[in-house]
């Protein structure tokens, strides 16, 4: 753990002087990740309500893709501009099961969709669950790197992290620190019924990047 605070730290300068990286005005290509492990079961009407919200009050036409972490990474829809489909996708929106694959599917998702498209502005809008677990999560040498590279081209992050119980682990350090190094939105919230107002407020400040 103090090795990741040590890079943290280092991935926190390194944003501040690279701040000014990010412009208004181009197409963001926007991930969004959300938490389907086993502990979003009781949550599905209200992420739904969040999500569907979300993609109602966004300006532009951004390319959106819909990711999710329930034991691995899942691409329920994958990059596209057209809201009917990932309305479609949000719908079909339910969890999976399993752990949630936060760090994992956070790098593979940026690998896949997000750093192979340079002609978009990497935007990640992250939606997960933290019950305190995990807190030997192995990849965070992996997670700094990342950090900084996605600090450096401009992208962009903003999350919400629902605590269903008192306890935080690792998504919860990872979440809020990729947030801040990258001049995003973050909150926390403590029920699920609280997910659909934070997100009509993180949504503001992703249209205020267009």
């Amino acid at each position: 753990m103090r090795r990741f605070f040590t890079l943290v730290l280092v991935v926190m300068a390194a944003a501040a002087s690279l701040s000014a990286q990010w412009r208004p005005g181009g197409v963001m290509r926007i991930v969004l990740l959300v938490d389907s492990s086993s502990t979003t079961g009781p949550m599905v009407t209200p992420m739904r309500a969040a999500l569907n919200g979300f993609l109602n009050d966004l300006p532009g036409e951004p390319e959106i893709a819909l990711v999710t972490t329930g034991g691995q990474l899942r691409v329920r829809v994958p990059p596209t501009a057209d809201r009917e489909k990932l309305r479609a996708g949000v719908n079909l929106y339910a969890a999976d099961g399993g752990a949630n694959a936060f760090i994992d599917t956070l790098l593979e998702s940026d690998q896949r969709l997000l750093r192979n498209a340079p002609e978009f502005r990497s935007v990640f809008v992250i939606v997960t669950t933290d019950s305190g677990g995990n807190l030997g999560e192995p990849r965070i040498d992996a997670y700094n790197r990342f950090a900084q590279a996605f600090v450096d081209r401009g992208g962009r992050a903003h999350a919400i992290v629902i605590h269903p119980t008192v306890n935080s682990g690792t998504t919860t350090l990872v979440a809020e620190n990729l947030a801040r190094n990258s001049g995003g939105y973050y909150q926390t919230i403590n029920v699920a019924s609280g997910i659909p107002r934070a997100m009509s407020t993180l949504v503001t400040y992703v249209a205020a990047d267009q």
